[in-house]
């Protein structure tokens, strides 16, 4: 596991284990007799062992990080003869993806979306010439809706899109509420896009705790993150499920019998993170735009724990996992991403988030990542499979999110034709407040119940686990058990190689 803190988590799982094992290790003094233990050289070390412990796992995990990428060639088996052939082959990367993630939940079928409205709320919060926008919410699964806004085109749809900020920016932010620089959706739904923009969980930690008990300065992503582990869940799998959802609602609009509309996702800063997921794992995507977030992930261990997913590295980095976008479109935009400098700093709550920091990609991270893409799609002999397009400001400067040129390059992809930058905002005027914040309460709500339903019910999920390991006799309990016993070993707690050294003990009187 790419833990987020490594040096904490190992200092909490293994010093405790390392100190009984230097006691036992040590020289016994029984009424004065001294008993040396057989084969053991003087331990010399000075200074605090089982920081020096700790260190020397640090290390170790630094290697294996490094070495995990080359390793990754081992999972896949990828089939070049034909597009058709490659997503096959590809198959089981993508299904281990899913279960990774945890976005494996049932989604209700079908979609139900519906405007929020009532006697002092419009349907419509928003208007110009040129679209409507509406605040929405949609069926994800039991107990659990997206919300966030429509924004319809007037004019004919020409492609639908699945918009995502970053987990900071409220809907509002890309629909040109307040004149934002930043309206990329409002942009793309005025260039004759249908646009649905996703709430994402955000870092404030306002939810995070009980009152009654304790409140914490845990994010809203974390603090979901944590409920969610260990029910096979993740953060990323509920908000990828989210994305689904919402392809599966716009799929519903095309023309029954005609010619689908083409569809696309477009991410920034986490919703990058969750774009690009959401891509790999669903081929009714036709196109993803990826900013602010792509890059190489070996200092996974240094983020957001809410990042933290189990085993990750050893099969998918960044470049793995857009290799599943091919044969599709894959558009990264150099952007300054998000920078989160560590937890929430809230008076009066306990510290009990992880540290951990998001820095924004570097353009040679990003460049080097587009290449291991571009290396991992294409056959020995002929061009990549799929399209792999890196868009950077001059002179090696961000820019964006939501350029014009990467808007553009995406709506090339999508059929759309026309450049972004000769297009002029209409002016939207509002015709109903939001509420962010009470938006972001039902979200983290929903998901904390959801947890809560899969805990209530994982006795019985266990029993059926359990149900074929059945012995006839005891005798026979150890090999019935054996496949559990592997998958314990190998998939929760986590396998280290064998050792590859002699154990070399070392003693010395206390």
């Amino acid at each position: 596991m790419m833990a987020m803190n490594r040096k904490r988590h190992f200092k909490f799982g293994f010093t405790a284990l390392g100190a009984v094992m230097v006691l036992l290790c040590g020289n016994l003094d029984v009424g004065g007799a001294t008993l040396a233990l057989p084969g053991a050289a003087e331990l010399k070390a000075e200074g605090d062992l089982s920081e020096q412990m700790v260190a020397g796992m640090d290390r170790y995990l630094d290697r294996a990080t490094v070495a995990a990428v080359a390793a990754r060639a081992q999972f896949w088996k990828r089939d070049f003869t034909s597009a058709a052939a490659y997503e096959a082959s590809v198959a089981p990367n993508r299904a281990r993806l899913r279960r990774i993630l945890g976005a494996v939940d049932e989604r209700i079928n079908p979609v139900r979306l519906e405007y929020l409205s009532g006697p002092d709320q419009p349907a419509i919060v928003a208007e110009s010439e040129r679209v409507r926008v509406f605040a929405v919410r949609w069926t994800v699964f039991e107990g659990v809706t997206g919300e966030g806004l429509l924004i319809e085109s007037k004019g004919k749809v020409l492609a639908r899109i699945v918009a995502l900020p970053d987990a900071d920016q409220p809907p509002e932010m890309l629909a040109g509420w307040a004149e934002e620089p930043g309206a990329w959706a409002l942009k793309l739904a005025e260039a004759g896009c249908q646009v649905l923009v996703l709430t994402l969980l955000d870092r404030q930690c306002t939810l995070s705790g009980n009152p009654k008990i304790v409140m914490t300065d845990q994010t809203h992503r974390e603090w979901v993150w944590r409920q969610a582990f260990d029910l096979g869940r993740h953060v990323i799998g509920f908000e990828v499920q989210k994305v689904a959802a919402a392809v599966d609602w716009l799929r519903s609009r095309d023309t029954p019998g005609g010619k689908a509309l083409p569809l696309g996702v477009v991410g920034y800063g986490e919703g990058g993170l969750i774009a690009l997921c959401a891509a790999a794992l669903d081929m009714r995507i036709d196109a993803a735009l990826v900013s602010g977030y792509f890059q190489p992930r070996e200092t996974l261990w240094s983020e957001p724990i809410y990042r933290n997913v189990w085993s990750l590295l050893r099969e998918f980095g960044d470049a793995e996992i857009a290799s599943l976008i091919a044969p599709r479109t894959l558009i990264v935009e150099h952007s300054m991403g998000p920078r989160v400098d560590g937890p929430p700093v809230e008076a009066g709550r306990r510290k009990a988030a992880a540290p951990g920091t998001i820095k924004p990609p570097e353009l040679v991270a990003v460049c080097a990542e587009v290449e291991r893409v571009r290396a991992l799609v294409t056959p020995a002999k002929g061009p990549p499979l799929g399209s792999i397009e890196l868009i950077t400001g001059k002179d090696a400067l961000a820019m964006g999110p939501g350029s014009d040129e990467a808007c553009t390059a995406l709506l090339k992809r999508l059929g759309v034709e026309g450049s972004m930058a000769v297009r002029k905002h209409a002016e939207l005027k509002q015709l109903a407040a939001s509420d962010p914040t009470a938006r972001q309460q039902r979200q983290v709500t929903e998901l904390v119940e959801h947890c809560q339903r899969l805990l209530r019910r994982s006795e019985e999920v266990r029993a059926e686990y359990w149900k074929a390991a059945v012995p006839k006799a005891a005798e026979q309990w150890p090999q019935v058990t054996q496949p559990l016993r592997d998958r314990l070993w190998n998939e929760v707690i986590g396998r280290l190689p064998d050792p590859s050294l002699p154990p070399n003990p070392r003693a010395r009187k206390l």
